[in-house]
């Protein structure tokens, strides 16, 4: 019998990312996801945020956690935290579950 592990979605702002090969930071990614025991699923990729409105790649990830009742979303250390009130509601949305998450993952150097 095979197991289905549970799904997490990946979020990462492309004005962090600076330098780094998208390719490698995804691997990342996913790397931790099958460390954990998650699929990775959609990695949503924000543009430069606006502090006036909520930035709308999150949006959208939001949207897709609530329709697919994913628990978890991965992202690298920095890529949420510093935008409080997106946590807030993200934490709301994942909240509802029993061992939901926001998982911050130190990027590879």
């Amino acid at each position: 019998m095979t197991s289905v592990q549970p799904l997490a979605y990946g979020y990462l702002r492309s004005d962090l990312l600076r330098d780094r090969d998208p390719n490698s930071v995804e691997q990342r990614l996913r790397t931790a996801a099958a460390t954990l025991g998650y699929a990775l699923g959609t990695i949503f990729y924000e543009p430069l945020p606006d502090s006036g409105t909520l930035p709308p790649a999150f949006v959208e990830l939001v949207h897709e956690c609530r329709r697919t009742e994913a628990h978890t979303v991965l992202t690298l250390h920095g890529h949420l935290s510093g935008m409080s009130v997106c946590c807030k509601v993200l934490e709301a949305i994942l909240g509802g579950h029993t061992g939901a998450t926001i998982q911050e993952i130190e990027p590879d150097e």
